[in-house]
Formats: C-alpha cells, structure tokens, sequence
C-alpha cells in the first residue's frame, strides 16, 4: 500500500498544485501562501517531542 502511495507522491503534489491546495504563513512580518505538501509516510510525533 504504502508503495504505492511513494511512487504517485509527485503526482499527487500536482494534484494539490493545480487545484490550489494551499496554506498561509507570516514570515518576516508578511503573509506567504504555500503549496500544502503531500508525504505518502505520515510522521508521528510523540507526546513528549510535541511538548
């Protein structure tokens, strides 16, 4: 399952691209819309890392 979810990642974030999947940040007092990024293999961040 998850190989293939891998070898579709670049495709998947022309998907996104060209439906404008997107989100905002301010960096450097300005606001700076960005691409929202696919990863085929989730990150799990433990409880105490998130803290």
């Amino acid at each position: 399952m998850y190989a293939k979810l891998v070898a579709q990642t670049a495709k998947i974030n022309q998907q996104l691209a060209r439906y404008g999947v997107k989100f905002g940040i301010y960096k450097d007092g300005t606001f700076q819309e960005r691409l929202f990024p696919f990863d085929a293999v989730p990150r799990v961040i433990d409880h105490e890392t998130w803290e």
